[in-house]
């Protein structure tokens, strides 16, 4: 964080998750032991120290594109609010229910794809991360992502196909 000026107070959390930014109160929690497997589970090979490096490059896009995420708050207020008011499998069942859950999943990608956006331009700027290395863990983190919109929206296909049916 430091050779890239941002100033952002990082805090130990050993919630599971390798690195996260909370735009909210505006910091970064790390997971040392996640943080580990996630560099070991890369389809190609990289370095912890290669992979904390792009990782916190991506949180630092986070926070360059804080103020949409701000702006993101009610809408996924309002999808935490259904999840915690209806049972999943009420949830997957229904077309409208599961295309809010598809909106928030589609909301988050564009986050992330504008993270690494971010992130790309400061390693292109302070060269910290081999370009290959730092796309390769670019791509399969986004991939995370995309398979999990994926999924639901052939859940949501089936759902209308058997309603038409």
């Amino acid at each position: 964080m430091q050779r890239t000026g941002f100033d952002l107070e990082i805090k130990e959390d050993l919630c599971g998750v390798n690195m996260t930014y909370h735009f909210i109160h505006d910091y970064v929690t790390y997971d040392p032991d996640r943080l580990q497997k996630a560099a070991a589970e890369q389809k190609v090979e990289v370095g912890l120290e290669t992979y904390i490096t792009a990782i916190t490059l991506h949180e630092i896009g986070h926070a360059i594109d804080r103020q949409a995420l701000l702006d993101s708050i009610p809408q996924s207020v309002e999808v935490m609010k259904m999840k915690q008011g209806i049972p999943v499998p009420v949830i997957y069942a229904d077309p409208v229910l599961l295309g809010k859950l598809i909106e928030e999943d589609e909301r988050n990608l564009i986050c992330e794809k504008t993270a690494w956006e971010n992130a790309s331009m400061l390693n292109n700027m302070y060269q910290l991360v081999p370009f290959e290395l730092f796309n390769a863990i670019a791509e399969q983190s986004l991939g995370t992502y995309e398979t999990k919109l994926t999924d639901k929206k052939r859940r949501l296909a089936r759902i209308v196909g058997t309603a038409t049916a």
